[in-house]
């Protein structure tokens, strides 16, 4: 898959077109709605550079994306214009670089993969305890020694244990016999529901996990789990190296994903991108909301 490069002028036009499709703060009553324009004391609206910066225009016309557009229709919305850029990038890194099938997946753009990262364990976390009745004593995060800190952070806040794996010293990769051992001490005593985190290059050392290992280990022992991706680091450069990768959405292991565009595609902070199966944002929409 190619797509065409944008040029300056495109970009200026299909930035301009969709502010000019939201809510603008001081032409229209505002009261009740959540953002408002910024200090004009600081932020100069009027700047003549900003006709030719569509990006920083974005950043000063300060549209509202709170939530996940790729739920249902966004035409009511008092920033459509926008969001649906921000639905049309989730869509090409889903459908396009992750290769899942067409409008078969939510996401949105977090502020970077931390959050993203703990958006899935919170996720799986009440998907186990609505679907399955399961106990937070019952729920296990697994993931290496590599991993990135926001695991231990979401275990830390969802309240859940964590089994973390050895990896080998120099290839570091996951020791399955550490895993093994590990998962059936922890089965043994009482937990029944794993979310198994995969890296697509740990930060540190670059290193890419074995994903089907994972999946088949608790696939083959009768395990119910579910796998989530951290590719923050590698997502937007690893499946464009690799015609076959396993990091898909075509492997039936992976529900979830973690992509951070503020790294390798050179993108400002924070473009962390968080995309995930349709049928499993609900279990953390805020019913009173």
């Amino acid at each position: 898959m190619y797509w065409d490069k944008l040029n300056h002028d495109e970009i200026k036009y299909a930035v301009f077109k969709a502010l000019s499709e939201n809510i603008n703060y001081r032409e229209k009553p505002i009261l009740g709605i959540p953002g408002t324009y910024l200090d004009s004391e600081e932020f100069y609206e009027d700047a003549p550079f900003l006709k030719d910066a569509p990006y920083l225009s974005a950043l000063i016309a300060n549209p509202n994306h709170i939530g996940c557009h790729t739920l249902g229709d966004t035409g009511s919305s008092l920033f459509k214009g926008t969001q649906q850029i921000e639905i049309d990038l989730i869509k090409i890194c889903a459908e396009e670089i992750l290769k899942g099938n067409k409008d078969e997946q939510d996401g949105y753009v977090a502020p970077g993969g931390t959050e993203a990262n703990i958006q899935a364990m919170w996720i799986f976390r009440n998907y186990f305890v609505k679907e399955f009745g399961a106990k937070l004593t019952e729920i296990a995060i697994v993931y290496s020694e590599d991993s990135h800190y926001s695991m231990p952070k979401g275990v830390n806040l969802l309240g859940l244990k964590s089994i973390i794996l050895k990896v080998e010293e120099n290839t570091r990769e996951i020791i399955f016999n550490d895993l093994e051992s590990q998962i059936n001490n922890y089965v043994q005593n009482g937990i029944k529901y794993f979310i198994v985190i995969a890296n697509l290059s740990t930060t540190m050392f670059g290193s890419v996990d074995d994903v089907n290992l994972l999946g088949n280990f608790f696939e083959e022992n009768e395990l119910n789990f579910k796998l989530h991706v951290d590719a923050a680091f590698g997502g937007f450069i690893y499946p464009f190296n690799n015609a076959q990768s396993q990091f898909s959405f075509q492997n039936k292991y992976i529900t979830s994903f973690t992509i951070d565009a503020h790294k390798m595609l050179q993108t400002p902070y924070g473009t962390g991108v968080f995309l995930i199966r349709k049928g499993f944002m609900h279990y953390v929409k805020t019913e009173e909301a």
